[in-house]
């Protein structure tokens, strides 16, 4: 330490000059100013840090107290569930603590439905991919809860994630030039896909080449006569292109000439059933009952096969003198087609029945002019069966029309 008064060195604890014998405690006093200073801020500094430890307590404290009421609050458990997919979890606490209470299955109400509308909205935005969508969604439907919000949720999200596929192979068939395919595709997308605009560009832009197509396509399949392919895609075509005269007149010809094909074929398939008869109706007619007060029906029916009819059943139709078509009486049923039964027919291979074996139809005698009939169904005495495949084409041929 130097003194002050005569400039000579000093050691640091002195009070007093070695040399002259001034006093050397104004020094000291800074210096002891300067180390109560120290004191005081290590003093303050460890308050400070006493302070923040307790504040941290304090905190953790707080937290673990608040996460506990949380969790024990019934409402908050069944939001975290739903929230981290604990669907069992969020079902137990519901039926345990909510169910019954008004207040709690609203708010429970309104969570769930506040949660549908905000999984929507990130799949509307491309925030979440389907997957976790259709999980989060098939989460909140096995609460058996807001059943109607979500189903139609559901519904909405798959027909979007369909348009968006449906866009995308549009995109991809357009590359490969294979416009049937792609403007198909592009009429699956919605209105609420983002791509609904660009889908109707592409159907604008694209509409020569799958006009061109079609007609080809059309060709091909008519020149192997398949009209009813024919028919198909000129319908479609005509949904997509609903001005187009040339398609229009092309349909309308295809369809005939489909309708003459398929009445050809069934006439064809008609025909063979009818050569696999295995029991023939021979003849009908209408007599009279006894006292000539009610139209009976016979049917004459002949075995062509090797075994014994034991029963078998018929279809009759009935018609006035002019072939249109009448109903049996009241305790007959009242129907236009009636079904005759014989239980203990005992009919031999190769021979008829029906001679001595009539139905009252229960009508004014004179009232029915004709009938037709038809076998539906035989039973053998061997056990075996036999069901008429012509019988549904003879109604269908027959059946509430004019017979000609």
């Amino acid at each position: 330490m130097v003194c002050p008064k005569c400039g000579s060195e000093n050691k640091e604890e002195s009070l007093f000059c070695n040399n002259c014998g001034a006093e050397l405690s104004q020094n000291n006093k800074k210096q002891g100013n300067q180390l109560i200073n120290i004191i005081v801020k290590i003093k303050s500094f460890s308050n400070k840090k006493k302070s923040i430890i307790a504040c941290s307590v304090l905190v953790i404290i707080i937290c673990m107290v608040t996460g506990i009421i949380y969790f024990n609050n019934p409402i908050s458990k069944f939001k975290s569930d739903i929230k981290n997919n604990k669907q069992a979890e969020a079902v137990k606490i519901y039926d345990d603590k909510i169910r019954g209470n008004f207040d709690r299955e609203n708010n429970i109400n309104i969570f769930l439905k506040d949660e549908i509308t905000k999984i929507e909205k990130l799949f509307v935005n491309d925030e979440i991919d389907y997957v976790k969508v259709n999980s989060k969604l098939k989460i909140i439907k096995e609460t058996g809860l807001v059943s109607s919000e979500v189903n139609n949720s559901i519904t909405k999200t798959n027909n979007l994630n369909n348009s968006r596929i449906a866009f995308e192979k549009g995109e991809e068939f357009i590359k490969n030039k294979d416009f049937i395919n792609a403007i198909k595709e592009y009429k699956s997308v919605i209105s609420d896909d983002k791509n609904y605009e660009s889908a109707k560009v592409q159907i604008k832009n694209n509409e020569k080449q799958y006009k061109n197509q079609v007609l080809k396509s059309v060709e091909n399949f008519a020149n192997n006569k398949e009209y009813e392919k024919v028919v198909g895609v000129l319908s479609e075509a005509i949904t997509i292109l609903p001005n187009d005269t040339d398609l229009t007149a092309k349909t309308s010809v295809y369809e005939k000439l489909e309708a003459t094909k398929v009445e050809a074929e069934r006439k064809q398939k008609m025909e063979g059933f009818i050569r696999k008869q295995e029991v023939d109706v021979l003849s009908c007619n209408v007599v009279s009952d006894y006292f000539n007060l009610n139209d009976e029906a016979k049917v004459i029916v002949k075995n062509k096969t090797n075994k014994v009819i034991k029963k078998y059943s018929v279809g009759i139709l009935m018609y006035d003198s002019n072939g249109y078509p009448l109903e049996s009486g009241t305790l007959a049923g009242e129907n236009q087609l009636f079904q005759g039964k014989v239980d203990s027919a005992n009919i031999q291979p190769g021979q008829s029945f029906g001679e001595d074996y009539v139905w009252n139809l229960y009508t004014d005698y004179g009232t029915i002019n004709k009938i037709i009939a038809c076998v539906i169904e035989v039973e053998y005495y061997d056990g075996s069966k036999w069901t008429n495949d012509y019988y549904d084409y003879w109604k269908e041929e027959h059946l509430g029309k004019q017979l000609k």
